[in-house]
């Protein structure tokens, strides 16, 4: 199986434009599941590994307050 790097993933996705950001969880996801032997990995897998790369929700944006009818 050839190993994924940031050239490979431009390679096999041509122009898509994918950014620096994009390229990183790509090469993270496909390390996760070479060295996990998961070809399919579940949802929890997948945000453990963005969470590993430092990603984070961001907090909840206050709700507006409408009037109400008047």
């Amino acid at each position: 199986m050839p190993k994924f790097t940031e050239t490979r993933i431009q390679e096999t996705f041509p122009g898509s434009n994918l950014s620096p950001a994009e390229v990183e969880f790509a090469v993270a996801m496909e390390r996760y599941m070479r060295l996990a032997r998961r070809p399919f990995p579940t949802w929890h897998e997948v945000l453990r590994v963005a969470l590993m790369l430092g990603y984070r929700k961001d907090a909840p944006k206050p709700a507006v307050e409408r009037p109400l009818s008047e």
